[in-house]
């Protein structure tokens, strides 16, 4: 969100600062609205990139959701307007406390990234007396071309169910009899620059989807991630990424189930 050419007011200050572009951030916004007014898209801000509280608030304003990975900042996202059912909880390291609260917020959706977790989860429930709604995190063992730091779509990184697990964890889904199945989770990483990488995870989106049709799972969300990157070689030319081939890009490939 850095303009270059703004800041040249602040030369004389003698200390490290933080400056952020309200001015982009706005145009930012309002070029994800035109890229998915015209498809049934809903789009969440990832708050562990910056929770300060008036960029969160132009945000919410602009109809986003909360992408949380932490209970603090589903905490937050509350605090500072976000309605929970626009409230999703992912992250692999949700402690039992975190969850009850997020249970007690009535958040829209766990995105929830293991086996154990789901059972964790039906347990808390069952101690609460309440149903939560969830979204399974599936990794798809797909390269996403970036920093292998921050990749977090392939069978070496920690993040979700596996794909050989699926099937375990279709046989244990019905004995959870707390947990209401919403539908599938996928991140693949961050600062992502090449667009086919989306068109090759929404095919694989395609087969696991079938997969969880075939044993009875209808998955009405389908909740897709991964950071589209920064141009830091030519930061003032191409402030705004490219919304519009990156929705098209699973819009062309995704088979969207009918109902």
């Amino acid at each position: 969100m850095l303009n270059y050419h703004k800041i040249e007011s602040f030369k004389s200050i003698q200390t490290p600062f933080y400056y952020y572009d309200l001015e982009l951030l706005q145009q930012n916004l309002n070029a994800l609205e035109n890229a998915t007014k015209k498809n049934n898209l809903h789009v969440h801000y990832a708050l562990k990139a910056n929770t300060n509280e008036p960029i969160l608030r132009l945000i919410r304003e602009a109809g986003l959701g909360a992408d949380c990975v932490s209970g603090n900042e589903v905490k937050r996202a509350i605090e500072t307007g976000f309605k929970p059912d626009k409230i999703v909880f992912a992250g692999v390291g949700k402690t039992d406390d975190e969850i009850r609260y997020a249970l007690n917020q009535q958040i829209s959706c766990f995105n929830v990234e293991s086996i154990h977790e789901l059972i964790v989860i039906n347990e808390i429930c069952e101690e609460m007396s309440v149903n939560a709604p969830v979204a399974l995190r599936i990794n798809p063992d797909i390269d996403a071309k970036t920093n292998q730091k921050i990749t977090t779509g392939t069978r070496f990184d920690k993040f979700g169910i596996a794909k050989d697990e699926i099937a375990e964890v279709l046989n244990l889904l019905p004995q959870l009899e707390r947990l209401i199945f919403k539908g599938l989770h996928f991140h693949i990483g961050s600062q992502i620059t090449d667009m086919a990488v989306f068109k090759t995870l929404a095919k694989e989106i395609n087969v696991i989807q079938n997969q969880f049709a075939e044993s009875g799972f209808k998955v009405k969300v389908l909740n897709l991630g991964g950071g589209l990157g920064v141009d830091y070689d030519q930061p003032d030319e191409n402030p705004i990424p490219d919304y519009k081939q990156y929705f098209e890009s699973y819009l062309e490939n995704l088979e969207i189930q009918p109902g």
